[in-house]
């Protein structure tokens, strides 16, 4: 699994799948192919899927079924298969131990017998040993007769190639061998890099921060404000614009180092960055190799210095920095436009609660937001802003399948194309590590810098506390706020029951009203007509009201299920609908560039909206600039894009401005 520094093309084993034991083969994605890529003067073997880009680590959506793989790698264009160690599984691999006449060198025979029963075979060189078990490592990494003993299991982001080549006498299928795991720790798992340093040399020393596991590093240093840097090193190993691979080296490792002062944990993450080449494990001074110096150096930085410094905070205080606050005149200097998942409804990353009485339909609405958002549907009206969805399934698994079936169904669109997640069962978010580890799954399948919509249904399922005490409320809430809403830009929806005596509002303590940016009360009336209020909207008008009923539809073989049907009921307060933030600031551009840009309506125009038409109209290749510039949105090119698209629709739903083709005009 080492890079082989050589010139020419390493030649490789063939795989073969029939020796591959059946346990492995089953329909679960945890496979990856790969090739030989030249890095230097080394020859690496990154993981990738089979449309060719890289497969992650951290993303088990990279990662493909057995079957999958077989697919691809016959078809010609990869060089071998690997596996992702999951579910117990642990993998040895002895480097370069076979001689020609497959004898084993002493140190590596005496571990094949150890492994008595165990799955070995060839390495894909054909001169090394894989050995595949089950059981628990107490630590990964490499040690052995010049590093050529290594072993992993799940701690470790590696993947592990396989061949299917079967050694000597060794068994067909991968079994628990914890006994012989533990004499092989015992037996060459070394002292930690810090007991290895010399004592004039500053030690690599480990702290508190050493808690987050591999995959949790890498999923939040790809989330960070400096996930491009990251990622640019790490993932594709460009040092372009560095002035030599090693410092490129020294600042992925000075990365590594704010989020672990693991000497043994950076290392093994480094192994799987795009930059490891061979020069790592060179001897370089002081007794120390190349990759040992740069840790140490990583290690005394300021970046591990203020990763240590956060982790010792209480986590109510890891969020403040010396460097966050603004001064009054630049904060009130900012533009900001306000930036909705569904248009006036539900704002990106907020808190949003949903109650109602049992059988109101307050579920049926979440689902509807849900697959919306998803699919980037408009919601009965409002614009939406397309997202990923992640629903937490709390009770009704089997009815909330076959109310998401009809969905797909009434609106035609594929399972496959709906970037919506279902967790089948419910959490603790009043856990830290649970909503910790729930925060880090989403994470992984969110693209860095884009908003998401988590969906709790019910909050009764997922609580872990007393929903009558305001205390354990404000707990459930920092958990949420700390762990979903805030470092995911999270739009977090909460479904909720109604009090059992006071149906106009949510059941329990006060404090969980106090918390919500938007509340919504869905309430049955008369017949089968629902209705969704809103009781809560934070600096916006409340007390406006979407009308629906629930139909039936048909899936086949008996099934039936339930979908929203909006239904043509005016909205109390219709006239007193508000206007986003950037609708107005594009309105009122409109209306002040009319006399600078306005033109005289054509005949087409003037013969289609009669005699009480606009006296002038403006092109849309004239408001749009002007209403970027004025501050509509202070994102991304693509963020003011989507803002001003976004004012336009809202501005001619409501009436406020007209259009025909690409001409607007203020409405009077």
């Amino acid at each position: 699994m080492s890079a082989l520094p050589l010139q020419q093309r390493p030649d490789c084993l063939e795989v073969n799948f029939d020796g591959i034991p059946a346990s492995m083969k089953d329909s679960r994605p945890q496979w990856v192919l790969w090739r030989w890529v030249k890095k230097g003067n080394d020859w690496t073997k990154p993981p990738l899927q089979a449309n060719g880009q890289y497969a992650k680590p951290n993303d088990p959506t990279t990662w493909a079924t057995f079957e999958e793989v077989r697919t691809a790698y016959e078809g010609g264009r990869f060089d071998g298969i690997g596996m992702m160690l999951r579910d117990g599984n642990c993998g040895i691999d002895l480097d370069h131990v076979l001689s020609i006449d497959d004898s084993l060198e002493p140190w590596a025979q005496q571990i094949v017998e150890q492994f008595d029963g165990a799955y070995v075979e060839y390495s894909p060189s054909g001169d090394g040993l894989h050995i595949l078990v089950k059981g628990t490592l107490p630590r990964c990494g490499k040690s052995g007769p010049d590093n050529r003993l290594e072993f992993y299991d799940k701690g470790s982001p590696r993947y592990f190639t396989v061949t299917g080549h079967v050694f000597g006498a060794a068994a067909n299928e991968v079994t628990n061998k914890q006994e012989a795991i533990d004499w092989l720790s015992k037996q060459y798992t070394k002292a930690s890099a810090a007991n290895e340093v010399d004592s004039n040399v500053l030690p690599l020393t480990q702290s508190s921060n050493g808690d987050l596991g591999d995959e949790a590093i890498l999923a939040r240093a790809t989330r960070a404000g400096n996930s491009e840097k990251f990622t640019k090193l790490f993932t594709y190993g460009d040092w372009s614009g560095y002035g030599s691979q090693s410092d490129a080296d020294q600042a992925l490792a000075n990365l590594l180092a704010y989020w672990t002062q693991d000497a043994d944990q950076i290392d093994r993450l480094f192994r799987e960055s795009a930059l490891i080449r061979s020069k790592w494990d060179e001897d370089h001074s002081a007794g120390q190799t190349y990759g040992q110096m740069t840790i140490a150096k990583a290690l005394s930085s300021d970046s591990a210095q203020k990763g240590a410094q956060i982790a010792a905070l209480p986590v109510s205080q890891k969020s403040v920095s010396g460097d966050d606050f603004v001064q009054a005149a630049d904060f009130m200097a900012e533009t900001a436009s306000t930036d909705w998942l569904i248009d006036g409804v539900l704002e990106q990353g907020t808190s949003c609660m949903l109650f109602g009485a049992s059988g109101s339909g307050k579920s049926f609405i979440a689902l509807d937001w849900a697959c919306c958002v998803a699919t980037g549907t408009d919601w009965h009206g409002q614009a939406v802003e397309t997202a990923p969805v992640f629903y937490i399934v709390g009770e009704g698994v089997p009815g909330f399948r076959r109310r998401m079936r009809a969905w797909a169904r009434t609106k035609g669109i594929a399972g496959e194309e709906m970037p919506l997640h279902v967790l089948k069962f419910p959490v603790s978010l009043s856990d830290d590590d649970a909503a910790s580890d729930l925060s880090q799954k989403i994470a992984r399948r969110v693209p860095a810098g884009q908003p998401c919509m988590v969906v709790i249904d019910t909050l009764a399922r997922n609580f872990g506390g007393d929903e009558n005490s305001n205390t354990d409320v404000n707990r459930l809430i920092s958990k949420i706020d700390t762990h979903l809403r805030i470092p995911l830009n999270a739009s977090v929806v909460i479904v909720h029951h109604s009090g059992n005596s006071e149906k106009d509002r949510a059941r329990g303590a006060s404090a969980l009203k106090a918390a919500m940016d938007h509340e919504y009360r869905v309430e049955r009336r008369s017949g089968d007509l629902r209705v969704l209020q809103c009781t809560k909207m934070k600096d916006g008008p409340e007390d406006f009201e979407f009308h629906f009923q629930i139909e039936g539809v048909s899936l086949g073989d008996g099934e039936t299920a339930g979908v929203l049907i909006p239904l043509d009921v005016p909205s109390r307060n219709k006239s007193e609908t508000r206007l986003a933030a950037s609708s107005v600031k594009a309105l009122g551009v409109l209306r002040d560039i009319a006399d600078v840009f306005g033109e005289t309506p054509d005949a087409e125009l003037q013969e289609d909206v009669g005699m009480f038409g606009p006296a002038l109209v403006v092109h849309k290749d004239k408001w749009k600039p002007a209403a970027i510039e004025a501050g509509i949105s202070t994102g991304t090119a693509d963020s003011q894009r989507k803002a001003f698209e976004r004012a336009v629709k809202q501005l001619i739903r409501e009436g406020r401005v007209g259009n025909h083709g690409d001409y607007y005009w203020v409405n009077t």
